[in-house]
Formats: structure tokens, C-alpha cells, sequence
């Protein structure tokens, strides 16, 4: 247990965040960051939206064909 605090406290060099987590409001840097946070989320919603639609309209065409099978 020493040791850990050892190396974590001493030996490592502190850890600084990003200008997004904490930083100047006002910067270029910051503003870009805030953007490609903005636009990775907003893609990789979109992209699980379209997964999640197409597995329902593939569970509804499967529906409907059950269905289909079994008047006949």
C-alpha cells in the first residue's frame, strides 16, 4: 500500500485535463474540442439510430411473415 502511494503520488507527474474539462471557456482550442465531442456523438447516434430502425423493421417483416405461414 505504501508503495502505491508512493509511485502514485511522487514518482508519477500530475496528470493535466483537456482544455474541454477544464481549461479556458474562451479558447479556439477549447471551442474545436467542444465541437468534435459534439459531432463524434451526434455520428455515432445517427449510426446506432439506423442499427436499432433496421432491426426493427427486420423484426416486423418477420412478423409479418409468420403470420403469412400460418393463415395458409
Amino acid at each position: 500500500m505504501i508503495v502505491f502511494i508512493f509511485i502514485t503520488f511522487i514518482v508519477m507527474e500530475p496528470i493535466f485535463p483537456c482544455a474541454t474539462c477544464y481549461g479556458a471557456q474562451d479558447a479556439a482550442a477549447t471551442e474545436g474540442l467542444n465541437w468534435a465531442i459534439i459531432s463524434l456523438l451526434g455520428t455515432t447516434g445517427s449510426v446506432l439510430t439506423g442499427i436499432i430502425i433496421a432491426i426493427l423493421s427486420i423484426m416486423n417483416r418477420t412478423k409479418k411473415h409468420g403470420k403469412i405461414i400460418n393463415e395458409e
